[in-house]
């Protein structure tokens, strides 16, 4: 695992990613402020570095061991900036506390929220990587981040109940940066909101970090062996009452929007008929079960832009589409504006 130095610049106004240059880029961090230094941390260490002056909380990191790194987020950011890092062989979860969707109604913003979200980031190879945070808004995380090619080895897992995504990955068949979103269900709520109200202090803390970096890393790892199973297994339970199975067909899609099972696919894993599941999927839920994909797509999308970690058609790929005309159109029609229009309305 390599997780550089985090460098940071103050600037006179948000920047957009998109228009700047790796050359234009370099040229900024000429003089930045180092934020937090990795590999200088000793084993069972907090990462402390000075924060500038334009965040409001500081960063709770800890460096486990040398391959091994939880950071507990509770802070916010008053003026724009941008974060540099160089990555590589490492694997990211990083936990949303509450994902926020805006929506338009004439000229109103309305804010509705989605619950909480984990992104799961694998950089294979040395990538320096920009974040422009917004401003304003609280920034309510928990990433833990660990080697890539030896995870599954240490952690006595086989690369075959794991999306085929990582696994290629892992086999070295695939070497670029891949990233996810998954829509997590209330049972994940706790484990993540107990990182913002810490319970212990002084020398119990690195302790209880150190542990929750191991939770954190299990249920990573299960969320993706899930999204792995939800496809490939048979029927469910053929006795289960109707409306659990619709709300297991919910929870499968949540997790597959980006590639979803067929219709009749999914019917026969739940053990009931196409249109018993249409029907009742979009009685249950308001929605087609191509319309709930759809969704969540533009939803996972929203938030991929926010992170500014990848380019828009980079960010469609990640979400579903592969045409990148036919991604623009979806999220115009449940945002009233183009991808690019959205990321630039959210970093000023």
């Amino acid at each position: 695992m390599h997780y550089g130095d985090e460098y940071g610049i103050v600037c006179d106004r948000p920047l957009d990613l998109d228009r700047l240059t790796p050359a234009a880029l370099g040229r900024l961090f000429r003089n930045a402020h180092r934020l937090t230094g990795f590999d200088s941390a000793g084993d069972r260490s907090f990462i402390e570095d000075e924060a500038l002056d334009c965040f409001e909380g500081q960063p709770l990191c800890y460096r486990v061991d040398d391959s091994s790194m939880i950071e507990i987020n509770n802070s916010t950011i008053n003026r724009p900036m941008v974060i540099r890092n160089q990555m590589a062989d490492l694997v990211s979860f990083q936990f949303v506390s509450m994902v926020r969707r805006s929506e338009f109604l004439g000229k109103r913003r309305h804010v509705h929220d989605l619950g909480p979200a984990l992104i799961v980031t694998a950089i294979p190879q040395k990538e320096v990587t920009y974040r422009v945070p917004e401003t304003e808004v609280p920034i309510r995380h928990v990433a833990i981040y660990t080697t890539l090619s030896s995870i599954l080895e240490r952690m006595g897992e086989s690369r075959e109940v794991y999306p085929d995504w990582l696994a290629e990955l892992l086999a070295g068949s695939e070497r670029k940066t891949q990233q996810r979103v998954f829509f997590l269900e209330d049972i994940y709520r706790e484990p993540i909101w107990s990182c913002f109200h810490l319970p212990v202090s002084g020398s119990l803390l690195g302790p209880w970090m150190a542990a929750k970096f191991g939770e954190l890393l299990c249920i990573g790892l299960q969320i993706l062996k899930n999204s792995h199973a939800s496809v490939d297994r048979g029927p469910l339970d053929f006795d289960l009452p109707w409306a659990e199975k619709i709300r297991k067909a919910r929870s499968i899609l949540s997790l597959e929007y980006a590639c979803p099972p067929s219709l009749p696919q999914l019917a026969r894993m739940l053990g009931i008929s196409e249109t018993q599941l249409k029907t009742g999927f979009k009685s249950m839920n308001g929605t087609t079960i191509m319309q709930y994909c759809i969704n969540k797509r533009v939803e996972a999308a929203r938030l991929l832009l926010k992170d500014n970690r990848h380019s828009i058609s980079e960010i469609g790929d990640i979400v579903g589409y592969e045409d990148h005309s036919a991604f623009s159109r979806a999220f115009r029609r449940l945002n009233d504006c183009s991808p690019q229009e959205w990321r630039r309305t959210w970093s000023r």
